[in-house]
């Protein structure tokens, strides 16, 4: 595809649901402190003007806005009206005055200002074309922005000592993901799309969510979640039969099986990049 179908021509894997916003609240409060970290070492920092790309229901917006503080901007798009309606009520909650919200695939519309930095998280896998869409999405940089996004690695997630149930949840997951036509390991290739981008050779790191016993039952409610907004696609693919999982209790069976193993939970690989143009 062309660069003009970098967003556009691709919805959202995942879906809008109240199940699947649900999923990315909970995602959030484990992931965002890694997403953070990313932030601050790309250079993210006080009185900067922001672009987050797919801010969904808000998640990285409300980030973003800690970070840059009263004096910054962000400005937040999307393609879903539906997410964008929850983002904007979160933000009012909270009294940010220095977060709004466009629809709008963030490639092809022209912002009335330029801005410090570019930032998303967990969007790239989602378009067809990462490379074209940076291409695009540096034209909003001012001269010396910062380009940075965290994207993930699927094989990166396995428990030790294994443990089958968790490890065949991922196994799916990654499956009907990359069947909806994403890209599970994105995080590895943020390197050569930033470079084809016209894009100097990111910075990267890696991060994971670590952790074992009932004290990290979230770490195993956050794939469980996810085998729930993606179990009818699973079943629509062919994934997994109708009725296969019993999802109401797969979030006790997996712990069970994680305590009675000793096994140690880690999570998919985190990998940010960042650069300056």
């Amino acid at each position: 595809m062309g660069s003009a179908d970098a967003i556009s021509e691709m919805p959202y894997a995942l879906g809008h649901s109240e199940l699947e916003l649900r999923r990315l609240s909970t995602q959030a409060r484990l992931i965002d402190p890694i997403t953070r970290r990313f932030f601050m070492e790309a250079g993210i920092a006080p009185g900067m003007r922001v672009l987050d790309v797919g801010s969904g229901a808000g998640d990285v917006a409300i980030l973003l806005a800690d970070l840059v503080g009263p004096t910054g901007k962000v400005v937040g798009m999307d393609t879903s009206a539906t997410a964008l309606d929850i983002a904007r009520r979160r933000v009012a909650a909270l009294g940010l005055n220095n977060v709004t919200f466009d629809m709008g695939d963030p490639t092809e519309i022209c912002l009335a200002q330029a801005v410090d930095a570019i930032a998303g998280r967990y969007v790239l896998q989602f378009m067809p074309d990462p490379a074209a869409a940076l291409a695009k999405l540096k034209t909003h940089l001012l001269p010396g922005g910062i380009i940075v996004f965290h994207e993930l690695d699927w094989a990166g997630a396995r428990l030790v000592p294994p443990a089958p149930l968790y490890d065949r949840c991922c196994a799916l997951c990654a499956e009907t993901i990359r069947r909806l036509g994403a890209e599970t390991g994105m995080g590895p290739k943020l390197h050569i799309a930033f470079v084809n981008a016209g894009i100097r050779p990111p910075s990267m790191r890696l991060e994971s969510v670590v952790g074992s016993g009932p004290a990290d039952a979230d770490k195993l409610d956050l794939v469980a979640d996810l085998v729930r907004t993606l179990l009818p696609d699973m079943e629509r693919l062919g994934i997994v039969v109708k009725d296969e999982i019993d999802t109401k209790t797969l979030s006790p069976r997996m712990l069970d099986e994680v305590v009675s193993l000793g096994s140690v939970v880690i999570g998919r690989a985190e990998i940010g990049a960042w650069s300056r143009i």
